[in-house]
């Protein structure tokens, strides 16, 4: 069963595994279902592939039914721009901007991949709890730690019923921060935006981040990492981030 299903009305439930380390649903699975529909949409109309997102956070998404908004926004030969929002109860808590490249067929570019990596080797990290103490999306990855710093995460049930390649990098790349945060433990970290590009999709069902953080006395930030797959580096994640005290 996926974390996130749609109803009889369309309105997306989210179930325990959604919620975030803080107030609120995971903003990795919220940016999932909006990005699941807009990949949905593109195969559909034939406009190509999801390859880059901007996701806004407005304010926290509660654990409750979510309308969402998706649009096409600028449709061209070569890319197209489409949209999308959550609503709940009545009032908009995250939007998407995604690009969607119509590639050129029959150009001979090299692939930069390297050789393959066996992730399923590697031993997973004990389970880490959430703060609040009860279910979170984080208990829906195996994850486990890579060379070079890589953090490897692999879904145990999908996000949205239809597994779309851009959604999938969502959830492991809106942990990027949070793997490199300050130690302290009544910090809350919560990002404001994520933005993903990528130069190809996922191949596989591992997910690596290699994240790197920047923080300010002031308590702003900067989280910001390589995303990759088995097969080698397959782009790139960023978002800005503000620490709180924690309740």
């Amino acid at each position: 069963m996926a974390i996130f299903e749609q109803d009889d009305t369309g309105h997306w439930i989210g179930g325990e595994k959604a919620q975030g380390p803080f107030t609120g649903l995971q903003g990795g699975g919220v940016a999932s279902v909006m990005v699941a529909e807009i990949e949905a949409i593109a195969t559909q109309q034939g406009l190509g592939a999801a390859m880059s997102v901007s996701v806004e956070f407005f304010r926290p998404t509660p654990l409750m039914p979510l309308k969402t908004n998706p649009k096409i926004l600028r449709r061209g030969r070569r890319s197209s721009v489409l949209t999308n929002e959550v609503w709940a109860d009545g009032k908009q808590t995250a939007s998407a901007t995604v690009c969607v490249i119509n590639p050129v067929e029959g150009l001979a570019i090299a692939a930069n991949d390297p050789s393959n990596i066996d992730v399923s080797k590697i031993d997973p990290l004990p389970a880490r709890a959430a703060p609040h103490g009860r279910p979170w999306l984080m208990d829906n990855f195996e994850i486990r730690p890579g060379t070079d710093g890589v953090v490897w995460f692999h879904h145990k049930d999908e996000i949205t019923p239809d597994a779309t390649p851009l959604a999938s990098v969502l959830g492991p790349a809106d942990w990027t921060h949070g793997l490199a945060r300050p130690s302290e433990p009544k910090l809350a970290d919560p990002n404001v935006n994520l933005q993903v590009a990528l130069a190809r999709h996922p191949r596989g069902e591992h997910i690596g981040i290699r994240p790197k953080t920047t923080w300010m006395p002031e308590g702003t930030g900067l989280g910001e990492g390589a995303i990759f797959d088995e097969h080698g580096e397959i782009g790139r994640v960023a978002m800005s981030a503000v620490l709180i005290p924690f309740p």
